[in-house]
């Protein structure tokens, strides 16, 4: 073989490796930055939904839903649902284990020392050797203190993770992404989420950005992935998956899986390096946003219908 056609051949065999590696990730990774402003630059309406005043404003104004990015119909109003979760949360979280400790023995009445917390999450661990959620510290802390095996997808756990996330309602995502471990989440999560897999070949951002979002996609209203982080976990009957007791509760963990298997990829672990890493990704994309808790899946406002003419 000469020269010139091994080096065609090589040419040859780089444009096609360099067009896989391209259509393998939806387009768009560059372009994130770890804030909910970062939102500007893809949908065009964080102005009309950068808090609930603005959102109060533009619904005002008649504008419709798909042009308030969908923040409106999800995300204005409490659930009453969520509340009642929530009170079962704050039972979880007084009641005694056979050890005769509770999470209020470390934490104080009523999580007065975890006000705000859930809006540092996730975080890096010195103690696990790597970044976890709070699903997974709910965890070990269950282990490790009440000698309780409460896993990430387990009934008490949700419920718990429900009610530390309702002590930092109202505050304003803050998780830092500039510098070690964190950061090496926070990029891992944006290439997962841009990442195309499964039998559709989707990545998540296939409905998250784009045209794909602000539209309707068989009763969907899909929106940008800014933002949406800061109301997890949420109220969402009677959706769970399946070997699954939630308490009808979806974290952000159980809801990255639920969108996972709903698109044909292969679900990933909750509470794993790789969903904990979108988490980080997503969260860090809320950073600035208020948390609102509790909210739910669908509230009860079916005022979008008349402005979307449906």
């Amino acid at each position: 073989m000469n020269r010139l056609l091994q080096l065609g051949l090589l040419l040859t065999l780089v444009a096609t490796v360099h067009a896989q590696v391209q259509h393998d990730f939806w387009p768009g990774r560059e372009r994130v930055i770890p804030h909910v402003s970062g939102d500007e630059m893809w949908s065009g309406t964080y102005k009309n939904w950068k808090d609930s005043e603005a959102v109060k404003k533009s619904m005002a104004a008649g504008m419709m839903s798909r042009d308030i990015n969908f923040k409106d119909f999800r995300w204005l109003e409490k659930s009453f649902d969520g509340e009642l979760k929530v009170d079962m949360g704050r039972e979880v979280f007084h009641r005694k284990s056979s050890n005769g400790r509770s999470c209020a023995t470390c934490h104080g009445e009523n999580g007065e020392k975890l006000k705000g917390w859930y809006a540092t999450q996730p975080r890096f661990s010195a103690k696990a050797n790597r970044v976890i959620v709070a699903a997974t510290q709910i965890s070990i802390c269950a282990k490790e203190h009440l000698s309780e095996d409460w896993p990430e997808n387990t009934r008490n756990n949700s419920l718990l993770d429900m009610y530390l996330a309702y002590l930092s309602d109202g505050r304003d995502v803050d998780i830092d992404v500039t510098s070690g471990p964190m950061k090496e989440a926070y990029e891992k999560g944006r290439d997962l989420f841009f990442k195309r897999t499964g039998h559709f070949h989707f990545a998540c951002a296939s409905c998250h950005t784009g045209v794909t979002t602000q539209s309707y996609l068989r009763g969907q209203r899909p929106s940008t992935f800014f933002g949406d982080a800061a109301h997890y976990p949420i109220y969402h009957f009677p959706y769970r998956l399946p070997g699954d007791d939630v308490e009808d509760i979806f974290t952000l963990q159980h809801q990255i899986k639920s969108c996972q298997m709903l698109s044909r990829m292969l679900p990933g672990v909750e509470g794993s390096r790789t969903l904990t890493a979108i988490e980080v990704f997503l969260k860090a994309s809320a950073n600035g946003y208020k948390m609102s808790i509790p909210t739910q899946e669908y509230n009860m406002s079916t005022g979008y219908l008349l402005r979307d003419g449906l």
